[in-house]
């Protein structure tokens, strides 16, 4: 009997995506062939190994209504005539396209929410657009056999606002073979991120908090939409020597930048639902990179950070307030006697094979 194929449509960088690159692994490992189907980014190629077949298209626009049109009409046309038997939509950008063909070809439709995207913060000063999109996806949600989304808070969203019983999978990091330890100070310590550099992300206000922490350093890992923004900060405020931003890096290689590392960063401004109701990667891979977290308090993050006890949390971001916190989380011996202990054990708790179990059930 021939395996299940499925297709996963998406529009984010398939090189730097872990989550996708995890869950092309499930599906291989329930028996099923998967291929991910996107957009070629500029730079940077898909390191081998990885499971999955991959077929990326060259897209002439980068942005806005032409990118957004062009891909979904690439995507169609290829979801037409590919062997499939799941459609698998990635994110409300997508899911028009998979929709049109699941429904043409009389497929199976997952729709997989990363974002809460009608209420992304890029979308909120934008009313025409978000509009656009929260009709779209007002309509199209609950043509899915399957709805699953990333956090408890963006699941009860739909369910109050749509009556979908969403399937929480939390992006969880592979179970490590063995945890990173947590690190001594050394010469000075060091506080990283890994991510994308968009609004929202604390990332100016984190720069802005090294005014009070003499002797630190920043790793930023990642790009993104507000980068000149966030790079124009460290420079205005001259920290350019003070911070490392590393480009964009495949997913394998972010351990070796956070290992340089004494504390990890999981910042979210109140200025969207989706911000305030996320669940971020970054979150579970800190324990198992030896990194306790300085995380916003809002409730999911939260429920993590205090259960497992992998770090401080935050009321807001004010310079101040993010310093102390770092100051605390680098040099209280205390609490980073106890993180000795709580990280490597959340490490083996929170993983993504127990939370892609689920799979078997869904395809």
């Amino acid at each position: 009997m021939d395996s299940k194929r499925i297709v996963i449509t998406v529009s984010n960088n398939l090189v730097t995506d872990n989550r996708l690159a995890k869950t092309a692994a499930s599906l291989e490992a329930c028996g099923c062939e998967g291929l991910l189907l996107g957009r070629r980014w500029p730079g940077g190629s898909i390191p081998p190994g990885r499971a999955g077949k991959v077929r990326r298209f060259r897209l002439f626009f980068n942005r806005n209504l032409g990118f957004y049109s062009e891909l979904n009409v690439r995507l169609f046309f290829y979801l037409l005539f590919v062997k499939v038997d799941v459609i698998w939509a990635v994110d409300l950008d997508t899911l028009p396209a998979a929709y049109l063909a699941a429904r043409m070809r009389g497929k199976k439709l997952i729709y997989d929410s990363h974002e809460y995207f009608t209420e992304l913060p890029e979308l909120q000063d934008r009313p025409i657009v978000k509009r656009a999109w929260t009709y779209l996806q007002d309509h199209l949600i609950t043509k899915a056999d399957v709805v699953i989304t990333v956090s408890g808070s963006i699941a009860d969203a739909y369910r109050d606002r749509y009556g979908v019983d969403a399937v929480l999978v939390r992006n969880m990091p592979l179970r490590p073979i063995a945890p990173m330890s947590i690190r001594e100070l050394g010469v000075g310590p060091v506080i990283y991120y890994q991510g994308a550099m968009n609004v929202g992300r604390g990332l100016e206000e984190a720069i802005r908090s090294l005014k009070f922490l003499p002797g630190y350093r920043m790793i930023i890992a990642g790009r993104g939409s507000h980068e000149e923004t966030i790079r124009e900060e460290a420079r205005r405020l001259g920290f350019e020597d003070r911070i490392t931003f590393t480009g964009m890096l495949p997913f394998e290689a972010l351990a070796d930048e956070a290992r340089k590392a004494h504390v990890g960063l999981c910042l979210m401004t109140k200025e969207a639902l989706n911000h305030y109701y996320a669940l971020p990667n970054r979150l579970f891979d800190y324990p198992a990179l030896g990194l306790p977290v300085v995380a916003s308090a809002f409730p999911d993050i939260s429920k993590i950070v205090e259960k497992y006890k992998i770090g401080l949390l935050v009321d807001d971001l004010q310079p101040e307030t993010l310093a102390a916190a770092i100051r605390e989380a680098c040099e209280n011996r205390e609490l980073r006697k106890l993180w000795k202990s709580t990280l490597p054990a959340a490490a083996e708790q929170l993983n993504w094979e127990k939370e892609a179990e689920v799979f078997k059930k869904l395809i």
